[in-house]
């Protein structure tokens, strides 16, 4: 949001940024119906600042703009362009969690109430529809909230420093895993398949990122595998982050659900194989060619395509050559600048079609 909202400022443009801590209310009661309290908090306050301010769009980040997406849409006299700009449709996100419920820990509680029908129409009451990947256009268009040209796919840019790095393409065989040990990152196909790995290859290594100061790897693996696994609990520094990804070969997110999906993009642009399931920026990029994709998160997928990896280096490094060749555009300026184009479009046709209405 603040990459966008600077660029577009950049561009000439003015623009006004609101966050929860501006509309919600009750915030006392935070990480309890949350979603309700800031579905009904928006609308007054949307409206509050309609009346101070005349604004040609109004882009909302989440579903929680429901109700104030259906109303502006239905009953506001003013008539900017809304457009929902999406990092991660709720509703998919939510599929996704019930579709692989065997993967998770915490099953939905009884009174965690699904919120879907409500949530449709954040995304629906609008008049466009931005999303980070293909793998949420898609489902956007399955669902058939817009028609395709209202819905466009403006990944974000990756950082300046992670574009054209030089690449040593010859490693040792390193698999990597970055991100938060949580269930929907797919941690129980790791801890199976990659344990698998590990006793396969002894002479494979993985490298846990950011992960935290509480994981133990015993928790997780057999005690026999302790040597060949490392844990980097947390790295703040992005420069840091990159030098660490130079020295993995394979890079695996067999995650259930990504709107967009850091890692995918960063590790491709370090020169590893990246290994990732059929979500995020994954969606649209070239199996066995930019990445490999896996066809569910579940093992032993993602065991068989490891495998397949370390043991065909040819492969692998046409992988990793091929997908940094790939995340090379991935930046700030072509996002903002097509963010840019496709507002000043669908601005346009917005005003012809209020004013042919209007006659």
């Amino acid at each position: 949001v603040v990459n966008f909202s600077r660029g577009l400022r950049q561009l000439g443009h003015e623009v006004d940024n609101f966050a929860p801590d501006d509309y919600e209310p009750l915030q006392f009661l935070r990480g309890r119906a949350n979603n309700y309290r800031l579905a009904l908090g928006m609308l007054p306050f949307t409206l509050k600042q309609l009346q101070k301010k005349q604004y040609d769009i109004i882009e909302f980040y989440g579903a929680d703009a429901w109700l104030t997406s259906y109303f502006l849409s239905r009953f506001s006299t003013q008539k900017p362009l809304l457009v929902q700009h999406s990092n991660g449709i709720e509703n998919q996100f939510n599929f996704a969690l019930k579709q692989y419920q065997n993967l998770q820990n915490d099953p939905q509680k009884w009174y965690q109430l699904d919120q879907s029908f409500l949530f449709q129409y954040a995304f629906r009451e609008v008049q466009g529809i931005i999303t980070q990947s293909d793998y949420d256009r898609n489902y956007a268009l399955h669902q058939k909230y817009q028609e395709k040209a209202r819905v466009q796919t403006i990944p974000s840019g990756l950082a300046a420093n992670y574009l054209g790095l030089p690449v040593n393409w010859t490693r040792p065989p390193v698999i990597g895993y970055c991100g938060s040990w949580i269930a929907r990152k797919g941690i129980k196909t790791i801890q199976k398949d990659i344990a698998a790995i590990l006793q396969t290859f002894p002479e494979t290594q993985l490298v846990l990122i950011g992960v935290g100061e509480n994981f133990r790897v015993t928790d997780y693996f057999p005690t026999s595998l302790q040597s060949q696994i490392k844990v980097i609990p947390f790295v703040a520094d992005k420069q840091e982050l990159a030098k660490i990804y130079q020295t993995l070969s394979i890079v695996i997110i067999p995650s259930l659900y990504e709107s967009f999906g850091l890692v995918t993009a960063e590790a491709m642009a370090c020169g590893c194989a990246v290994v990732a399931s059929r979500v995020g920026y994954a969606v649209g990029r070239r199996h066995q060619e930019e990445i490999w994709l896996l066809d569910s998160p579940t093992s032993p997928h993602l065991y068989a395509a490891v495998k397949t990896l370390l043991a065909n280096e040819p492969l692998r490094l046409k992988i990793a050559q091929q997908g940094y060749q790939a995340v090379q555009h991935l930046t700030w300026d072509n996002a903002i600048a097509r963010l840019d184009q496709v507002y000043q479009t669908w601005l346009k046709q917005h005003r012809q079609n209020f004013i042919s209405h209007s006659e």
